[in-house]
Parts: C-alpha cells; structure tokens; sequence
C-alpha cells in the first residue's frame, strides 16, 4: 500500500504550520530530528523481531510531549518507502493530532471505532510535497471528544473496525496516540488492541513512581518498547533522547 494509490483523502503540506508545532521530522532543521530516526530504526527492529505490529504511544500524566513524539515518529517512518504507517488520534478525551499537522477536516474516531465510517473514509493523507513525507503514511484524526472512551475500547465494534483497518490497508506499523495512561483509564481499556507501549516521560515533569505505577497497572505481560524522554518542560519541547 502507498496511502496515495488509495482512495484517501489528500491534505496539502503546510511547512509553516509544521513548524510552529515542531513537527521536527517534517523539515529537519532541528537537530533532535536525529533522535526520531534513532527511535524509528529500533522500533522497527524490535517489531520485526516479535511479529508486532500495533503500539500504543502514550505518557504517564499530561504534558509530556506524547502527541508530538507520535506524529514525528509517524512521518519519520514514512521515509521507510517500504514500511506501510498509519497513525491513529486515540486521545479521543483531548484530540490533537489534527491541529499538529493541520489537518483542517478532521474525522470522528467514535464513528470508526462504532463501524460507522470505512478506514478510507476516516484516514487522510500528505499530499506531494518536498519534505519527502512519504506516501505511505496514513493518518486518522478526530474533532469529537468522547467522554466513554474506555468504555468504547470494550465494544466488539471496535475490535472489528481495527480488524478491517488491518486487512484494508495492510499497515506495517500502527500507531495509537493514547491519552496519559494516569490520567484516565483508556490505555489499560485498549490494551488488547496493542502489542507493546511506547512511554514518552517528561525531564522536568514525570517521577519515577509514575513509571512504576503505569507498567504496575497495565501489567507485567506489557511490552515496554522503550522510553522517550522529552527533555524540556511541556508539549511543545524539542529536546528527545531515547532509550529501552
């Protein structure tokens, strides 16, 4: 699949925009643009290791950069011509992704989990640009806060709709943007939706009894794909470093 030889809706590449969000993979003019392709590669290497396929991007409390680590990670992948990427808005509490990218038509993740909207009707895509966003990446975004989201993770719909998602559009790597994992009880609601979690921890915000009680509520059988500490205070820092 190139998410552009399907019928997705195409969205223009506004750099601008891009960049007063730090979507710092877009242009790479910042050098903490190296630590995404860091993450990138590794993830990859470890997915392909396990047969895994689905990762839950989330962070143990607000304001730690989860949204930006997920779209920087997503269009870093999207440089992988041969590596298929979705990236899903599964922050349905507080969406955020399309205002990151730009996305000025957003769609309702509740209709698609609920089986009302098809994957084509809900994800959209980069159209040409000379960023070298590639083709296959594949975003769904979402306007509709919805207040029962774990409830909703619990539904057969949903299970049904991330199936067909899988087959329609054969994604090598998805990826779930979640809300804080403390914060609300979403994360551990879609658990079975996802194969491993990536924690995104804040230098100047998270302590380590966050970590520990994060992984203590989703279990022991969780995949802790890795960390990625965002060095500087709140969402909008640039500053990224990984590890396992």
């Amino acid at each position: 699949m190139a998410a552009r030889g399907r019928n997705l809706d195409m969205m223009p590449v506004d750099v601008p925009h891009l960049e007063r969000n730090l979507v710092i993979t877009a242009s790479r003019n910042e050098p903490a643009h190296g630590a995404f392709d860091v993450l990138r590669t590794r993830l990859v290497q470890t997915l392909l290791e396990h047969n895994w396929k689905r990762v839950a991007i989330t962070s143990p409390t607000r304001n730690c950069g989860k949204t930006f680590t997920a779209v920087n990670l997503a269009i870093s992948l999207s440089r992988y011509e041969a590596s298929r990427t979705v990236l899903l808005d599964l922050d349905m509490r507080n969406p955020s992704v399309a205002g990151v990218i730009g996305d000025t038509r957003p769609g309702k993740m509740g209709d698609f989990l609920r089986g009302k909207l098809s994957a084509e009707e809900l994800l959209v895509t980069f159209d040409h640009n000379s960023l070298n966003i590639g083709a296959s990446l594949a975003i769904g975004t979402n306007h509709v806060v919805e207040p029962y989201a774990s409830e909703l993770a619990h539904e057969p719909s949903t299970a049904a709709s991330l199936e067909r998602l899988m087959a329609e559009m054969d994604p090598d790597i998805l990826l779930f943007d979640m809300p804080p994992a403390l914060a609300f009880d979403d994360v551990i609601a879609f658990r079975k939706h996802f194969d491993g979690v990536l924690m995104v921890v804040s230098g100047g915000e998270t302590r380590p009894d966050d970590m520990r009680e994060v992984m203590r509520r989703m279990g022991e059988q969780t995949p802790l794909l890795g960390v990625v500490l965002n060095q500087a205070e709140g969402e909008d820092g640039s500053d990224y470093s990984y590890g396992d």
